[in-house]
């Protein structure tokens, strides 16, 4: 077993290793610059999340100790990677600086960059999640991760089996963070703590699309989430709404661009799609708080596509209201979210779009609008 000071120095090498592959993709040729330099962007991402693995080197439980172990390695073998590939693409001789080469004619091909990419994002997921499991107001959660997860046995020097344990980590989460949220359903919980939830559950995009694990049982798990996370929009303070918000954001943005996640987590008969819906469109209704009332908007924006042509009207009545009020007496942040949200009606990727707009033009007179969010498309 590596000592603190070894695991330290082995997270320095990583940081400059990541160094290395930014300086051999500042100096690749033309043809593959554009790559390089992508793959070099993420690369200085996951450099800044490294230290974020300082803070495991001195927690005092065995079990951070083999996920540190797999990390590590991963990180060592997809930098190496990625430092060969920049290599790779550098100009070998004087008179190859001179030549413009294709892809065709050099040993690097575009799909290895690829392959990179997701290995780099995956990556960059994991430590983020790691960044979060850090926070000591989470340790007792933690704990109880590791053992009900059977961390140990799962991770045994063998990153391929990273993903899997992580499904099953954020299912054992999810669970935690409902919990934690409703035991302060009457007293606002600590700074630190909200959010460190709401990074968490930022998370969970990222983690339930790439789970080969229990996929089922976390979507289930969420959906519970969604209803807590409704109940406490409803009766919960001022700052539990809008920290709850924040968390119901964060999943209608994973959902908008993901049909198969929209499809299973606001299914029609949905209790969490329902409670989450219900309770967005009265905060847009009722709520005078502006910061409550973006975060609605927005929410309701990323879920346009889940709306059929007789539920929509509500939806549409209300944007289109908090439009026009941004031009009077309204706050003009919340009309700039409900303009992007009416946008995500009407654009041609919503394939209610034509009836969407007819609603917004022959009920609510909103010719002018709309003819300005078509331009803006």
């Amino acid at each position: 077993m590596q000592t603190s000071e070894q695991q330290v120095t082995r997270l320095c090498d990583l940081i400059i290793l990541a160094n290395q592959v930014g300086q051999e993709a500042e100096q690749a040729t033309d043809s593959f610059k554009p790559h390089c330099i992508e793959m070099a962007r993420k690369v200085s991402h996951l450099s800044q999340l490294i230290p974020t693995l300082f803070a495991f080197t001195n927690i005092p439980t065995p079990y951070f100790y083999p996920i540190l172990c797999v990390i590590t390695t991963q990180l060592s073998n997809i930098l190496q990677h990625a430092l060969t590939l920049a290599s790779s693409c550098k100009p070998k001789n004087f008179f190859s600086r001179l030549l413009v080469l294709d892809f065709t004619a050099c040993s690097v091909n575009p799909n290895d960059f690829h392959h990179l990419y997701r290995l780099l994002d995956n990556s960059i997921a994991n430590l983020n999640w790691l960044r979060v499991l850090s926070n000591p107001e989470f340790r007792t959660a933690i704990n109880e991760v590791f053992i009900s997860t059977q961390a140990p046995q799962f991770l045994r020097f063998d990153f391929s089996t990273l993903s899997d344990w992580f499904c099953m980590a954020t299912e054992t989460m999810i669970w935690k963070l409902a919990k934690i949220l409703t035991s302060h359903e009457t007293a606002a919980p600590p700074l630190e703590l909200t959010i460190g939830c709401v990074e968490a559950l930022s998370m969970l995009s990222v983690r339930i699309r790439s789970a080969t694990l229990n996929y089922h049982r976390v979507l289930w798990a969420t959906e519970s989430l969604m209803v807590t996370l409704a109940q406490l929009v409803e009766h919960g303070a001022t700052i539990m709404q809008f920290n709850c918000l924040m968390i119901i954001a964060e999943i209608t943005a994973a959902v908008e661009h993901d049909l198969d996640l929209r499809c299973k987590l606001f299914k029609t008969n949905s209790p969490g799609s329902k409670a989450i819906v219900q309770q967005l469109l009265r905060v847009m209704e009722e709520s005078e708080d502006p910061s409550l009332q973006i975060l609605a908007t927005r929410s309701i924006g990323s879920l346009a596509r889940i709306f059929s042509e007789r539920n929509s009207r509500r939806v549409i009545r209300l944007l289109v209201l908090q439009l026009e009020l941004g031009d009077g007496l309204g706050h003009p942040e919340v009309a700039t979210e409900a303009e992007m949200a009416l946008q995500k009606f009407s654009c041609p990727d919503n394939h209610l779009c034509q009836v969407h707009s007819k609603t917004m033009i022959m009920e609510f007179k909103a010719v002018q609008k709309l003819i300005k969010l078509l331009i803006d498309v």
